[in-house]
């Protein structure tokens, strides 16, 4: 049996390996940062986008631009919760309706609820139907639709779409939505986010509103 001392003995030749040179300070310190910059650009690039509610922009759907606005029949919700009752899109053919998507929860929803009010003022009595659809994400129901309508006093139809589908038909990812539709029941025009006043008012007047 040899041992490793009898090999060192037997090989005088044999010296010890020399040590490479070692990491200098600043390499020590630079080479952690640049792991740790590398490690989060590939998280951030595998991460997906998240759909968010949109402020003051004019964005025209995808998915629904031209010809008859999908027809739906959803539960009518006041203050006090659903009341047994639904309402059907195309009853309202001979009307513009300005349709809007929204959840309770949603803070720019909840920016536009005084706007839509004002407008409701406006042309409620005229020939423009207000519908609100108040859709399910994160867990929002019809109890939530309710509490939203009698917190900001809004007086005109709000139908819960409990399954999305509603939601999905028109493309919603972010909310509000609106669409505004004219008395054929076409599409005019639709708008995502927070919006003036007077950008709605003038779609509705674009569309024939009185």
């Amino acid at each position: 049996m040899t041992s490793k001392n009898n090999k060192a003995r037997d090989n005088p030749k044999t010296v010890p390996a020399k040590k490479g040179h070692g990491l200098s300070k600043w390499e020590k310190i630079a080479i952690p940062i640049i792991i740790i910059i590398a490690a989060w650009s590939v998280y951030s690039f595998t991460q997906p986008s998240q759909a968010t509610s949109s402020t003051l922009t004019n964005t025209v759907s995808t998915t629904v631009q031209s010809g008859l606005a999908p027809d739906f029949s959803l539960p009518v919700v006041n203050q006090n919760g659903p009341t047994g009752q639904t309402v059907t899109l195309s009853s309202f053919r001979g009307k513009i309706v300005l349709l809007e998507f929204m959840e309770p929860w949603c803070p720019h929803c909840q920016n536009m609820a005084p706007v839509l009010d004002s407008l409701y003022s406006q042309y409620g009595k005229g020939n423009v139907v207000f519908v609100s659809v108040a859709g399910p994400w994160n867990g929002a129901s019809a109890s939530d639709a309710a509490g939203f309508i009698g917190k900001y006093g809004t007086s005109w139809t709000y139908l819960y779409d409990s399954s999305g589908t509603v939601f999905n038909e028109y493309g919603i990812n972010s909310t509000p939505t609106f669409y505004i539709i004219g008395s054929d029941g076409s599409v005019v025009t639709s708008f995502t986010g927070e919006q003036s006043a007077d950008t709605l008012s003038g779609a509705l007047s674009s569309a024939g509103a009185t």
